[in-house]
């Protein structure tokens, strides 16, 4: 890019006769100069084969090659045009604008490149944008050949009228001639009568020469301001909108976050960390009925999913929280990880108030079909973030025990008769958040885990009111861990009475009180729930 402005620069200050170097110096210069480009025409040729002549940029490269037949101008004056071509070397520059090059970073986009269809459309338009590009440079070629000729001819048919009647020296020299021989040899000589004796009279072309530069000057300024406004537009507009349908199209297929990113640095794609995080699994209650019920309209079952599923999704991205994957009609998302900010605490908090929110959300729709979602969350200070897959097919996910966690806790809530179920640690997090109102359930077994856990259920405190069937249940729960399963019954149905439209954690124990009851047996420990898949 440094010889082809170099070059122009040269090129426009010969123009304008204002380069102090000899003209054999220049010439060679700029010769040496034209070389090195025809020298990486011919290294790509060799390098790529045939996969290089079919794009745009060979015939670029192919027609900044063609100012070296500028050599040759010694013996075809008007092939001395050629070298306005040097103007359209500043194209190279384009290259750069490329918002889509470090992809190439990616080890599968060379595989995603190849598989991808090709598509007629495209290869049109680079068709025609090739071919204008060669009527552009010989109609600016026929241009400067075609005003170097006029200038030329007008200049040379003044001369023979002004010589037909006889001539004094002066008026021979006023008229631009001469009874001398020009020594630059570019020249026309014709017989006159000067002071009444027939004589070879000279006439010198070069002044005509500097004025056909000067027009060539001002005709390739021109050209070259009309480039660089277009290349602005490329760079600052076109490219702003380039950036913006690409982050349209990658937040179809990555997450929000992982998408803005990706656009101004696609390496941060490859880019994996070890980081503590939060963990969300959310599945909307009655989607298998649901299927059984609209499988004669399976495009009513898409609306109605696809209307609740905007609304969870709304609430996930508000709350800045990375959406993993969708499962069917399960969402898996987390907030952890380099392209979010804030700690742990920050994390666990806006996972919680995105999932309340998302039933505060689907409550608003009153989807006849899709009212709540079951919520398993979970938190780990030691998660593996990154893209992860094969060479072929990679996915922007979390790894980690808190996932598996969270995972089997989303089936479990449903199973405890809870809207959400939450690990220790999580409601450790978030404690001292004061918009927010916890309730330990209890222990439970998860599948895959032998240990059991404390779990709680998460609830927003300006939804609660004065909420006493969660301290009247916590009472219940005291009685029943120290195997007092009569109390307990008897304060699990007062939590039960005293929440509007029933409690069902509360209606769980109470069953399960009267079973320990009826079977009369000694329990050892804290009676633990064993969820299932």
């Amino acid at each position: 890019m440094a010889l082809a402005i170099l070059t122009m620069f040269f090129y426009l200050f010969d123009l304008l006769g204002v380069v102090d170097i000899d003209s054999r110096s220049l010439t060679l210069v700029t010769i040496c100069i034209d070389a090195v480009f025809v020298f990486d025409l011919c290294l790509k040729l060799y390098a790529y084969g045939a996969a290089y002549v079919q794009t745009p940029w060979f015939l670029i490269d192919l027609i900044s090659c063609l100012p070296f037949l500028d050599a040759l101008a010694n013996g075809v004056r008007p092939l001395r045009a050629i070298r306005f071509v040097r103007a359209f070397r500043i194209l190279r520059i384009l290259r750069g604008l490329r918002i889509l090059r470090a992809l190439r970073s990616i080890p599968a986009f060379d595989a995603f490149v190849i598989e991808a269809p090709a598509r007629r459309r495209e290869h049109r338009l680079h068709h025609y944008m090739s071919v204008g590009l060669v009527g552009l440079t010989i109609s600016v070629l026929i241009f400067i050949v075609l005003i170097r000729q006029q200038m030329e001819t007008t200049h040379v048919r003044k001369f023979e009228r002004d010589i037909r009647n006889d001539l004094t020296p002066s008026l021979l020299s006023a008229i631009g001639g001469t009874t001398s021989r020009p020594v630059n040899g570019n020249y026309i000589e014709r017989t006159a009568r000067v002071d009444g004796h027939e004589r070879t009279v000279y006439y010198d072309m070069q002044h005509v020469d500097d004025l056909s530069d000067l027009i060539e000057f001002f005709v390739i300024v021109g050209m070259m301001l009309s480039m660089l406004f277009l290349m602005y537009i490329i760079a600052y507009h076109q490219l702003d909108v380039t950036q913006a349908q690409l982050r349209g199209l990658l937040n179809l297929a990555l997450p929000k976050q992982v998408a803005e990113q990706f656009v101004f640095d696609p390496t941060i794609y490859t880019k994996k960390s070890r980081m503590p995080a939060t963990i969300v699994f959310m599945d909307f209650v009655g989607f298998t009925k649901t299927c059984e019920e609209l499988a004669h309209d399976p495009d009513l079952l898409s609306f109605h999913l696809e209307q609740a599923m905007d609304r969870v999704v709304g609430e996930l991205v508000r709350h800045d929280v990375i959406i993993d994957k969708f499962i069917g009609d399960a969402i898996m998302s987390f907030r952890g990880g380099p392209l979010v900010s804030g700690d742990l605490a920050e994390h666990a908090y806006r996972v919680v108030q995105s999932a309340l929110a998302s039933n505060k959300a689907l409550a608003a729709l009153a989807d006849p079909f899709f009212r709540h979602v079951k919520i398993g969350g979970a938190s780990g200070d030691d998660c593996l973030i990154g893209a992860f897959g094969t060479s072929g097919r990679l996915s922007y996910t979390i790894l980690g025990d808190a996932v598996n966690l969270a995972a089997r806790l989303e089936p479990a809530s449903a199973q405890c008769g809870t809207q959400n179920l939450f690990c220790e640690e999580t409601h450790r997090l978030c404690a001292e958040r004061t918009d927010l109102v916890w309730r330990r359930w209890g222990r439970i077994r998860v599948v895959g885990k032998s240990a059991p856990l404390n779990v709680y259920e998460a609830f927003d405190r300006a939804d609660l009111g004065e909420a006493l069937f969660i301290a009247t249940f916590h009472l219940a729960l005291e009685a029943f861990e120290a195997h007092e399963f009569e109390r307990a019954r008897e304060l699990f149905l007062a939590a039960d009475t005293q929440r509007d439209d029933g409690d069902a954690p509360s209606q769980g124990y109470i069953k399960w009180c009267e079973k320990l009851l009826a079977e009369q047996q000694p329990v050892t420990g804290i009676p633990i729930f064993e969820t299932h898949k």
